[in-house]
């Protein structure tokens, strides 16, 4: 039986990529497992994730993404699942999964009721976008307030930015990424200073050929930005974002041919040495180690 079992909840790959990197970096190990040789519930939970929903219903990309974190993780007998769930439009999604996470510690009859020691951890990151943090705090809240049952609802308001409260069976807490020392931003605002610092030269370099791309017939009326590079227009159906290419273009240069996730996963632009002086990442991994116990 794991002592606590923390589930953490990001809005996309690049997100679950680096936390997985900071805590990898403070010693949190890989823990890739056979499902079945998942301690129980985590086996149960995970299995039955793959059941819930016919897979005959679903696209390919979909069904390869949707019931499975992306990433499992131990500390010690702490075991922590990372899932990419999506932005603002997966809140029926998210809100499916917190009510399977608080059935955990349910007292009531429940096939996943398993976890009689320790707590289970439910964490958030949320990109602040142009919103802010204290709008995305009051997202989660509502988001939490349709999961849980109302006479919770003053647990639920105590919830505040980089803190953990008890919410029914379960605590739950939200991180939301800012640029440094602002209201709004991304990871990316976050993620990028540090990934350039030694490397100014590999990473102008970049800057300029994405330069002369940009101002191609490519995209000659196609996207405007906005003064951080954020797009605000798209090309078709895919969006482009300056600082995701740029991540991408430099992290070809070491992993070729692989996604940004990997790149950020494995390119030495993160070190070790680096993330444990950023003060960033130091938060980051503090307010994981809340559930770390």
């Amino acid at each position: 039986m794991a002592k606590n079992i923390i589930f953490v909840l990001t809005e996309g790959e690049h997100d679950a990529a680096f936390i997985y990197r900071i805590l990898k970096a403070n010693g949190v190990s890989t823990n890739h497992l056979k499902l079945k040789d998942y301690p129980y519930p985590l086996d149960e939970l995970f299995k039955s994730g793959i059941l819930s929903t016919p897979l005959e219903d679903l696209n390919i990309e979909v069904a390869r993404s949707r019931f499975l974190p992306s990433r499992v993780m131990k500390k010690e007998s702490n075991i922590l699942s990372i899932y990419r769930i999506g932005g603002d439009s997966q809140q029926q999604r998210r809100s499916e999964l917190i009510k399977t996470i608080s059935s955990l510690k349910s007292s009531e009859s429940n096939e996943l009721q398993a976890v009689e020691e320790g707590d289970v951890f439910l964490l958030y990151f949320f990109d602040a976008d142009d919103k802010g943090v204290k709008k995305r705090i009051e997202q989660i809240k509502e988001e939490l307030k349709n999961s849980f049952p109302s006479s919770e609802a003053e647990n639920i308001n105590r919830l505040s930015n980089k803190e953990v409260v008890r919410i029914e069976n379960i605590y739950v807490g939200g991180f939301i990424f800012t640029a440094l020392e602002k209201d709004t931003g991304l990871l990316e605002d976050a993620l990028l200073p540090l990934m350039r610092q030694g490397n100014d030269d590999i990473f102008e370099e970049a800057e300029k050929f994405l330069a002369i791309h940009e101002t191609t017939v490519l995209f000659k009326d196609k996207i405007t930005f906005d003064e951080t590079r954020t797009v605000k227009r798209k090309i078709g159906n895919e969006k482009y974002t300056h600082k995701k290419s740029l991540i991408g273009t430099v992290g070809q240069l070491q992993v070729s041919g692989a996604s940004n996730t990997v790149c950020i996963s494995k390119a030495d632009y993160l070190t070790d040495s680096k993330i444990k002086a950023d003060s960033t990442c130091r938060e980051i991994y503090n307010f994981i180690l809340k559930a770390l116990k």
